[in-house]
């Protein structure tokens, strides 16, 4: 008979050794479970147990989860680090060229939601349009707003308004 020390702290037992065996394969205890036979004046975790080493050894070998397959190697990586320019989107709206910029902003709310949902050929394809949409927006801003300025002041510089 044993008493054991379980996860939460607490002691439980007397259990058999069978009972015993049985939680080490349930995963309910593991090689590190301090336990104490009965009698017995001292706590030792359960793996330096002779009569219980090879239930822990096998139990280790059956709980130790296989690595997650990936698409691709390293996509979990580069999931994580995958742009999404919803920022940069929205400053070349506001400050370049809004038509443009509209676009970049819908292909950049998407790249978060296809990540979370494990598509991340969708995701990193939506984040390249989102980029490619920003730079456009950029560039026609670039062009387009010292020709609006120039064209605003030539029209409207002459004028005086009354009020």
């Amino acid at each position: 008979m044993y008493k054991i020390i379980g996860a939460d702290g607490r002691e439980y037992g007397p259990i058999s050794a069978e009972q015993l065996r049985l939680w080490i394969a349930e995963g309910r205890a593991n090689a590190e479970t301090m336990a104490k036979a009965e009698g017995a004046t001292d706590w030792q975790t359960i793996g330096s147990l002779p009569e219980f080493a090879e239930a822990t050894v096998r139990s280790t070998l059956a709980v130790a989860p296989p690595p997650a397959p990936s698409a691709r190697p390293g996509a979990g990586s580069s999931a994580a680090s995958l742009p999404n320019y919803l920022v940069q989107s929205i400053l070349c709206t506001i400050f370049c060229c809004m038509p443009f910029g509209i676009p970049a902003i819908v292909y950049a709310a998407q790249v978060n939601s296809k990540v979370a949902a494990g598509d991340l050929a969708g995701a990193t394809e939506s984040s390249q349009k989102a980029k490619m949409w920003c730079w456009i927006s950029f560039g026609l801003g670039l062009v387009l707003q010292p020709l609006r300025f120039f064209f605003m002041a030539k029209f409207l510089g002459n004028r005086h308004f009354h009020i």
